[in-house]
């Protein structure tokens, strides 16, 4: 280990997400919140019924939106708050911007999906609203209705670059870590990595990257401000498990192994590196075989 590092205790990397209100799980208010989503897409669904049975084209446009909408939403809450199932074994090998080979822990495209398709469907929704008070309101409501067009104009930079930047990773190589978030990049040297640890950032659970600052160090924000807390704390690096495709502690173990072994880096640049990840020769010893990949 380097000097100035901490570790974790053995085996027990991943206790604070097991920690009451972190990560997925059920609760009797997430379990209502969710029931009263499904109520109200109930509620739009049989306000098109209705609609159609009275031959109201307006009705059915308006009730088949919400629907849409709030099915969506529904759909990303269940993503956020719930476990599923995650494979420690999703990982690859990629060519990074160096030349060499590096081990990629990829976003889930289902997680990209319910976000991207609800802030479409949101900025939609929005900006029809926003025209109908521009067209029959008043100076108030036209007031607003250049508010809320402002907001959805940055939602929509913000969403053109989520859908530019493609899905994100997490990449491990020989001469460090690399984030690529949803509108950020993050990279970290090695020897300026402090410590790897479980997280917890607004009851969500995170890979927390303690780190230095090093003029190796490069940040990107593709959005300005108006992006995501993760990109807001550097020079550490965050990565929020809820986008991860792969088991989140398996993500964990890898670069808190690899950075309390510098001598293991040089696999990362060949397939060894991705051997001993899948194979789970990462996880720190009383821990074999064991898994977490519910935790966000």
């Amino acid at each position: 280990m380097q000097p100035g590092a901490t570790s974790a205790t053995p085996g027990d990397r991943a206790a604070r997400w097991r920690g009451d209100g972190v990560g997925p799980r059920w609760s009797l208010p997430r379990a209502v919140a969710l029931a009263f989503v499904a109520f109200l897409v109930a509620c739009a669904l049989w306000i098109v019924v209705q609609a159609a049975g009275d031959r109201d084209g307006y009705g059915i446009l308006l009730g088949g939106c919400g629907a849409v909408l709030l099915a969506h939403l529904l759909g990303f809450l269940v993503v956020a708050w719930l476990p599923r199932r995650r494979s420690p074994r999703q990982v690859t090998s990629v060519r990074t911007p160096d030349g060499l080979l590096g081990v990629r822990f990829a976003y889930s495209r289902w997680a990209y999906y319910w976000l991207t398709a609800l802030l479409l469907l949101s900025i939609l929704s929005g900006g029809s609203m926003v025209l109908l008070l521009a067209a029959t309101g008043g100076s108030v409501d036209r007031l607003v209705a250049a508010g809320v067009g402002a907001l959805l104009l940055l939602t929509g930079w913000f969403l053109v670059t989520v859908l530019r930047l493609g899905v994100g990773a997490v990449t491990i190589s020989p001469g460090g870590i690399t984030h690529r978030g949803l509108v950020h990049l993050h990279v970290v040297p090695w020897h300026a990595v402090r410590e790897v640890s479980a997280g917890v950032r607004a009851g969500s659970a995170a890979v927390v990257v303690e780190a230095g600052p090093s003029p190796d160090t490069v940040v990107r924000h593709y959005t300005g401000w108006f992006g995501t807390g993760d990109g807001r704390e550097v020079p550490r690096l965050v990565v929020r498990t809820v986008w991860l495709a792969t088991d989140p502690v398996a993500v964990l173990d890898a670069l808190a192994f690899f950075h309390e072994h510098p001598r293991a880096r040089d696999e990362l640049a060949d397939s060894r590196g991705l051997r001993r990840i899948t194979e789970g020769r990462t996880r720190p010893p009383g821990r074999e075989g064991h898994s977490h990949s519910g935790a966000h």
